[in-house]
Order: structure tokens, then C-alpha cells, then sequence
């Protein structure tokens, strides 16, 4: 037997009709010959971008076996659809299904939910970003503290002035 990962994503519209479309995927891998394994995962989420009109959606993930070439019990003369090609097709004329994926689960891990903590939503009003053309105080220069001068004789200016004036 060799084990697969099926992930498959609902529209959050078609959320009432979640058992419907569960059940057709269950029914569509048992009759190509699979068998569900016992853990699955549901999460509804955000999506990156939207999927046919729709911006959240329901992931589902379930493992399932399907038999070996070797397990087979048809005649080598007969040519038989895998059973992946048969549960790839089904599940890409499905009008339910926005998207899906199936994978060999060899070395993946033990399938089980993902904890995520929820973040609040950032307030756009008064967020990290100004208005375009708002108008920001200039930053203060630091100033330095004045040094206190001091007196001077006239007698030590003529001095001075006779020394830079080679007078």
C-alpha cells in the first residue's frame, strides 16, 4: 500500500454544503480504491489571493492508501486507469473544489493541525502611515550651550587687530 496526502480547499460560501462535499471526495477515493486513514485536518483561512470570486476558504488535509501496482488484481491485458488519474479527474470537474492537491506521504510528517494564534487587526485610521501631504514638525537641531565670554580691554582688541593686520 502506498500512502498519499490529499489537501483540497472549499469556498467559504459553500461552507453549509461542507458535509455534501466531504462525503464526494470520501466517495470518489473509496471507489478507486483507497482507504482513509484516521487523522484529518480542517482550517479556514484567509487566502492570498482570491479563487473564483472567493477570498476565504476551508482547507481540509486527509491521508488515504491506495494499492501497489503489484496489489492490483486485474489482467495485465486490460488497460486500466491508475486510480490517481481517476480521483485527479473527478476531483478537477468538481465545481466545489476551487483547488486541490494529492501527494505521496513517504516523508512528510504526521499530518495534524498547525496552532495559530489570531492577531487583532491594525487600525488603518490612525496607523504606521500618514495621509499623502500631511504636514510633520522639522526635528529640533540640539543646541549647544552658549559659552560666556569674557571681558575684553580695548587694549587686548588693538593687539589682536595689529597681529592679524601685520600693521
Amino acid at each position: 500500500m502506498v500512502e498519499y496526502e490529499l489537501l483540497y480547499l472549499v469556498g467559504e460560501s459553500k461552507e453549509s454544503e461542507l458535509p455534501r462535499i466531504r462525503s464526494f471526495v470520501e466517495e470518489t477515493v473509496v471507489s478507486n480504491g483507497g482507504t482513509f486513514l484516521s487523522p484529518e485536518t480542517e482550517e479556514k483561512r484567509k487566502m492570498a489571493y482570491q479563487v473564483q470570486h472567493e477570498d476565504r476558504g476551508i482547507y481540509i488535509a486527509r491521508r488515504f492508501t491506495l494499492p501497489d501496482k503489484d496489489e492490483n488484481d486485474t489482467a495485465e491485458t486490460e488497460t486500466v486507469i491508475h486510480p490517481l488519474s481517476a480521483i485527479n479527474r473527478a476531483l478537477q470537474l468538481s465545481k466545489d473544489v476551487l483547488r486541490f492537491l494529492i501527494i505521496s506521504a513517504k516523508e512528510l510528517p504526521e499530518l495534524k493541525a498547525i496552532e495559530r494564534v489570531e492577531r487583532p487587526k491594525a487600525d488603518t485610521k490612525g496607523g504606521r502611515y500618514e495621509k499623502r501631504g500631511a504636514v510633520r514638525p522639522m526635528p529640533q537641531a540640539p543646541i549647544a550651550p552658549k559659552e560666556t565670554a569674557k571681558p575684553v580691554s580695548n587694549a587686548q582688541i588693538d593687539e589682536q587687530l595689529k597681529e592679524k593686520l601685520d600693521i
